[in-house]
């Protein structure tokens, strides 16, 4: 199954941390929804294109590690963050 970016998800870089910001909230009470990830999640991020599984996006995060990481590991890791993100509504698969 593809996983896909939701349209009104943008990315910002404050302060040396990465959010990924709804920007279809109204902001009432000058709240909104926010995630803050780190360089793993913007590799994923980036790497998410509506086309790719969580298995592809797995296995492009360990061609890039440097590290021996058991796939297993990275492919549930993987399936976790994707899985936050869809619960969060910034994805969706």
């Amino acid at each position: 199954m593809a996983i896909a970016k939701k349209e009104n998800i943008v990315v910002r870089t404050i302060h040396g941390s990465s959010f990924l910001i709804d920007i279809s909230d109204n902001y009432s009470g000058d709240t909104c929804s926010l995630y803050e990830i780190n360089q793993t999640g913007m590799f994923i991020w980036n790497s998410i294109d509506g086309t790719r599984s969580i298995k592809e996006l797995a296995e492009l995060l360990q061609a890039a590690i440097i590290d021996d990481v058991d796939f297993e590991v990275l492919h549930e890791d993987v399936s976790e963050f994707v899985s936050t993100l869809i619960g969060m509504r910034f994805l969706e698969g």
